[in-house]
């Protein structure tokens, strides 16, 4: 498999508390591939959300992350881990030898249109 960072990273401040609200993104055209935003928090990383694209989409919007529903674990609230210093957006996928002949990496990147990211902030941790 490989992956490549479609978005971020996208830095936050560690010492606040931070809950997923929407995060989706534009694609041209995207085949068989994985998306997922990830969480960073000092040397660790955590999956927060993902999706499979499967073969054909074209000029769409999808969301990881509607108000109210994370489409990954169906929960209603996305926590971010507490201490969090960031977000990223993240592709990943086979890297069979067909797959690579039709598509690469790059062009992946070029059917990517930015991610559209809402996070709320809830409380300040204690230090």
């Amino acid at each position: 498999k490989k992956a490549v960072i479609l978005d971020g990273p996208f830095e936050l401040v560690p010492s606040r508390r931070y809950s997923v609200d929407l995060m989706s993104f534009r694609v041209d055209l995207i085949e068989e591939i994985s998306v997922g935003l990830f969480a960073y928090f000092g040397p660790y990383v955590v999956q927060i959300s993902a999706l499979f694209l499967g073969c054909g989409r074209e000029k769409e919007e999808v969301s990881l992350i509607k108000r109210g529903v994370n489409f990954l674990t169906m929960e209603s609230i996305s926590m971010l881990p507490p201490k969090c210093d960031g977000v990223l957006l993240v592709a990943w996928g086979e890297s069979d030898d067909a797959y690579e002949k039709k598509s690469s990496w790059s062009e992946v990147k070029k059917y990517f249109h930015g991610m559209k990211l809402v996070l709320n902030q809830y409380e300040e941790l204690a230090e």
